[in-house]
């Protein structure tokens, strides 16, 4: 007759593909066989984690379980297929072998001894088999550590699920998701927020790699990810990649610039509705810090029917003092309806000069490179004269001369220019219609734009029905 009356089972398996219950099943057949065997009562007592890892201690619900139980004095043994499919890390071991310990239970195994946990031999036995299982485990994560390691060294592509922009193998690009994946690069180097992005691409009806809606988490992570410029993290060191980039190392490494940045609001809020919210500055605060938002003023539903009132911006600090008509102030910045004057920013866009708005008026050796700059343009036009009046000038030797001299003064001006401007601004300057490219921006892009070349404070307006005076709108250039 069997020394045990309250038997209970438990079954583990590591990993499991979806839906898979075939090795768990296969070690439930096995105990319930053992405790039928020896005549050990069940009763109902059989716990299961299915897919659960107990290498690294993450949380087994069914074993949490069969632990409470043993505590209520309601188990004397436990039957399982191994003593490895029970504890795999020391310390999940101790502990349970303390609990088992201080409770009278023992531990049959189907492949394996019996152990009896409340004799000091059961106990030492125990942690024989244990550490053998450990190390095991130990030897055989350090052979999947090296063999990453080796991989990540050789630039192969990385497993696990495909990711947007690459097939499912990642060896190659997708260039309809790839051209998305460019364009988020782009308009968050050009002052894009996360959720204006992720806005933009849901409007477009653009489905992430699940055929699900773009948040701003999942924006964020894409852009994070070092995969896209054919480069791999591993042990926080970068390796490169040999799966074809989608965006250069320069781009990725400004990404994660900028949404590293410390400065920079995280909290991802809801996406801009209004070209001004949260730009535009109160003129009666006055602090260079406090901003307007924006409302619909005097909307209501009549029979059914919804009309909405004029929208405003009004301080955002704790005293409303300040309201004002949107239209006309965001008319005066940007605006570019037919027939009514265009917008300061327009016109900033449409100078002859209008170039210099992507200089980086931060460098210190800025005055430097405008003289050298200077003096190649100087040399080009004398060039050009001299070959213009020498009737036996060589002409493949003027070509290749002016050649060099044109791509010396290239370099010079893309070391003057501001990536960050020519990121906001590039295709703007050098558009063939800037109106229409402008109106062809994301409302994310169009505020990016203003904050960079201007200050916008909005004063106290004339009281009572008085016509808009441009003169109550502060603007303010930035150098």
């Amino acid at each position: 007759m069997t020394l045990f009356q309250r038997g209970a089972t438990y079954e583990r398996i590591s990993k499991a593909d979806d839906g898979d219950e075939d090795g768990v099943l296969r070690q439930g057949e096995d105990t319930q066989g053992l405790a039928k065997q020896r005549g050990i009562p069940i009763e109902g007592r059989r716990f299961r984690d299915n897919d659960r890892s107990a290498t690294h201690g993450k949380h087994r619900p069914d074993y949490e379980r069969l632990m409470a139980a043993v505590q209520r004095g309601e188990v004397d043994v436990i039957i399982v297929y191994m003593l490895g499919r029970l504890w795999r890390n020391r310390r999940e071991r101790a502990e349970g072998m303390e609990i088992l310990r201080t409770h009278g239970v023992s531990v049959l195994c189907v492949k394996g001894p019996e152990l009896d946990l409340t004799t000091a031999a059961g106990r030492l036995l125990a942690g024989l088999l244990g550490e053998v299982d450990t190390f095991e485990v130990e030897q055989m994560s350090e052979r999947e550590q090296r063999e990453m390691r080796q991989r990540v060294e050789r630039g192969q592509v990385p497993t696990g699920p495909r990711c947007y922009g690459y097939t499912a193998t990642g060896t190659e690009v997708i260039d309809r998701e790839a051209a998305e994946v460019r364009k988020m690069y782009e308009a968050l180097a050009a002052g894009a927020s996360l959720s204006g992005i992720a806005a933009e691409l849901n409007a477009r009806g653009v489905l992430n790699r699940n055929g699900q809606a773009w948040s701003h988490n999942t924006v964020r992570s894409l852009l994070l990810n070092e995969r896209y410029a054919s480069l791999r993290e591993y042990h926080g060191a970068i390796y490169s990649g040999k799966w074809p980039a989608i965006v250069s190392e320069d781009q990725w490494r400004q990404a994660v610039a900028i949404l590293t940045d410390a400065s920079r609001k995280t909290s991802p809020g809801p996406a801009r509705k209004w070209l001004g919210s949260g730009l535009y500055l109160c003129g009666v605060c006055d602090d260079g810090e406090t901003t307007v938002t924006s409302a619909q003023r005097g909307s209501k539903k009549i029979k059914g029917r919804q009309y909405e009132g004029a929208r405003t911006y009004k301080c955002r600090g704790p005293v409303k003092h300040l309201m004002r008509i949107a239209e006309p102030i965001d008319l005066l910045v940007a605006g570019t309806e037919p027939g009514k004057p265009l917008g300061l920013v327009l016109r900033l866009l449409m100078r002859e000069d209008a170039a210099q708005l992507l200089l980086d008026g931060e460098r210190p050796d800025m005055e430097e490179l405008n003289a050298k700059a200077a003096r190649l343009r100087a040399r080009l036009k004398n060039m050009t004269d001299a070959f213009a009046e020498d009737d036996e000038a060589d002409a493949l030797e003027f070509r290749r001369a002016v050649r060099r001299v044109k791509e010396r003064l290239s370099e010079i001006e893309q070391q003057m220019t501001s990536p960050a401007r020519a990121a906001a601004l590039g295709d703007l300057v050098r558009s063939d219609d800037v109106v229409a490219a402008w109106d062809a921006l994301t409302l994310d892009r169009r505020r990016a734009v203003i904050d960079m070349l201007m200050t916008v404070t909005i004063l106290q307006g004339r009281p009572g029905r008085a016509p808009f005076n441009p003169e109550s709108v502060r603007i303010v250039p930035k150098t």
